[in-house]
């Protein structure tokens, strides 16, 4: 009973001072706290206001969505922490494993094969996008096959609650995956798809391509030109990866693929690992042999 009675005094004393300070208060400050305080309530640890705040105080979002939207976003129950994003991070294999052990993931004969028949089903594509960026198409087809085995392996989370749970439990990501649900929810506005629906990687990529929100809002192409940037569309897609890679760096009429080399360097930006740069090219070096072989 006294606990009853030390949470109404508490409802009271907040609802008083709200009342009192409601002329010195934005419109804003004062929803944050609404929010803050409701979900105090409803929930352990304060968890959605925590990032729900963070969100409102750390992007241009309310440029985009106003506070109402957030909140019902917020207070969905679909929003939750997935156990198995923290699992996925701490078992990163560009963290656990040599070289030669991550390498051996993707250097297989079955993804090696997959990428001899996507290059040449998608040939006359891969070579307009080689002329028109001046780009190597095996290293477009490789990191397809890495990324997601050429559009077969692409979704295994909701891409809002990975981004959700990085900003909740990763103290070194929070901002980042704060801005990136940021850069997801302008994503689905400009899709007019719900931002639940968007499912992807544990680390909160999604697409045959494995773009993170705002690298798609930033650096993906309409190719097609058909009036929308598909994730899902190879046309589309590839073209946003050789844009992408131009924009990080790639030369033009170069093809030195040695290590650290402006080539290099520009893949690297796509996943900041040495392990993964370096696996791209020797992927790329031994599908080139295929590839002619095949001819």
């Amino acid at each position: 009973m006294g606990s009853k009675k030390n949470l109404l005094f508490s409802i009271s004393s907040f609802y008083n001072v709200i009342k009192l300070n409601t002329m010195k208060l934005t419109i804003k400050t004062t929803l944050s706290l609404y929010f803050c305080f409701s979900f105090l309530i409803a929930q352990t640890g304060g968890d959605n206001y925590k990032v729900f705040n963070k969100l409102l105080n750390e992007t241009d979002i309310e440029e985009h969505y106003s506070v109402s939207e957030i909140r019902k976003i917020f207070e969905n129950p679909r929003l939750k922490q997935e156990p198995g994003v923290l699992e996925r991070f701490n078992k990163k294999p560009e963290k656990i494993k040599t070289y030669k052990q991550y390498r051996g993931i993707f250097m297989t004969d079955q993804r090696l094969d997959g990428g001899v028949d996507f290059y040449f089903q998608h040939k006359e594509l891969l070579n307009k996008i080689m002329i028109e960026f001046d780009i190597d198409p095996l290293i477009l087809v490789t990191i397809i096959g890495i990324e997601t085995n050429y559009g077969k392996r692409y979704a295994e989370y909701s891409v809002l609650n990975s981004l959700y749970t990085q900003a909740i439990n990763l103290p070194k990501r929070a901002s980042w995956a704060t801005k990136e649900i940021a850069e997801l929810l302008l994503y689905s506005k400009n899709q007019s798809s719900n931002p639940f629906e968007l499912q992807g990687s544990y680390a909160g990529a999604f697409g045959y391509g494995q773009f993170i929100p705002s690298s798609f809002n930033r650096l993906s192409i309409d190719y097609n030109q058909d009036g929308k940037k598909d994730a899902y569309d190879w046309e589309d897609v590839l073209g946003s990866i050789a844009y992408y890679l131009t924009e990080n760096g790639y030369p033009e009429n170069n093809y030195n693929f040695s290590f650290r080399s402006p080539i290099w360097r520009s893949i690297r930006t796509y996943n900041r690992s040495d392990k993964y740069a370096n696996t791209i090219i020797d992927f790329r070096n031994e599908l080139s042999k295929k590839v002619f072989l095949s001819n």
